[in-house]
């Protein structure tokens, strides 16, 4: 299944019935694009499926396949994305340690580089305002789901063994700092006027100290990173008053490291300035505080501190290289791109003092 077009009845009825989820195949299916502006490197489908009498099948499916964005498969081949999030949802199901869809069926072709996954709907959940930036609901649900993450995977020795995980210093994470020097006067073109040039030399001076952060993400402790934590990656619960939880999507930038990274990462490109500026003491506690709730016990608020810094030195590169090259497809997915590169600069820029 490469497009949207190939999740026929046929089709979808082999994978699951290849995965023992169902004995027949559906009678009928719709499928409908979503994610369409969420600056996705993939296809996303709903299918709706309508059942022979007797089968106990899902009603709705999500199906995700690979991007059909020339620009985007290169980025994708290149750092082996999507080979990532199949090795994530074939090897660590974790949905049975976090909170996440349920794989249900899946394929990949390590020669090819290709596959596809068939997950649950979650569809009674809802999505954040990425461009708007997260409501404190809605970082501290993030902050909760990301530090369940961390502490089901926190210094687990088999993660090391695991071939298609990179850890920090792999070249597809650790070049990185090369990928800023060639992306960054790109970037501050396409950025047009909307930083001070201050703030702008300010965070080229920050690529110095890219190794530094890197060489200290290389050591323990050590987690699954989730690496694309960001409010478009989300899901959240709202059946009750208030934001109840969030389920955590997409883990093609999964990587072996320290999981501040992604606190770091979510909160400079999911929060608008001022909220994060206005936050950030009050989530690192609560972070700490939900690893101490997991067990995690050697874990001190200083070394959180320095590695909640250094994660900003080392995702600067992102925003910035995405801007310059992610080819955004929408509009919606533009104004990401620009307001994303936006923030993390300036969240870099306030953590080198």
């Amino acid at each position: 299944m490469r497009t949207l077009k190939d999740l026929t009845a046929a089709s979808i009825g082999a994978a699951l019935r290849t995965a023992g989820v169902v004995d027949a195949d559906p009678t009928r299916v719709t499928v409908t694009e979503i994610g369409t502006g969420f600056g996705l490197l993939g296809t996303l489908g709903r299918i709706r499926l309508i059942w022979p009498a007797g089968v106990d099948g899902p009603a709705s499916i999500v199906a995700k396949l690979p991007t059909t964005n020339p620009e985007n498969e290169w980025i994708v081949n290149h750092f082996s994305y999507d080979r990532r999030e199949a090795g994530v949802y074939r090897d660590l199901r974790p949905w049975e340690r976090a909170s996440t869809p349920i794989c249900l069926a899946q394929e990949w072709d390590d020669e090819a580089g290709r596959g596809w996954l068939l997950l649950n709907d979650l569809g009674a959940l809802s999505r954040g305002d990425q461009l708007a930036g997260a409501s404190d609901a809605e970082t501290f649900a993030m902050i909760d789901a990301l530090a369940a993450w961390h502490a089901a995977w926190w210094n687990d020795e088999t993660l090391a063994d695991l071939e298609w995980l990179p850890d920090v210093t792999h070249s597809t994470v650790a070049g990185y700092g090369n990928i800023f020097d060639q992306t960054w006067e790109s970037c501050v073109t396409k950025l047009s006027g909307a930083l001070d040039a201050a703030i702008l030399d300010a965070a080229q001076a920050a690529r110095a100290e890219f190794e530094i952060a890197i060489d200290a993400f290389a050591e323990g402790p050590r987690t699954l990173v989730h690496g694309d934590a960001r409010l478009d990656n989300a899901l959240f619960d709202r059946s009750l008053s208030g934001v109840n939880g969030a389920v955590l999507l997409d883990f093609q930038l999964a990587t072996l490291s320290r999981g501040a990274y992604d606190l770091a990462f979510f909160c400079a490109g999911s929060l608008a300035t001022d909220d994060r500026r206005r936050l950030e003491p009050v989530l690192l506690d609560r972070y700490l505080n939900c690893l101490r709730a997991f067990g995690i016990a050697d874990y001190s608020a200083s070394d959180l501190a320095t590695d909640y810094r250094f994660g900003h030195i080392v995702n600067l590169p992102n925003p910035v290289s995405a801007l310059a090259v992610v080819n955004p497809v929408t509009e919606r997915g533009a104004r990401f791109l620009h307001r994303n590169a936006v923030r993390g600069i300036t969240a870099t820029v306030d953590h080198l003092g």
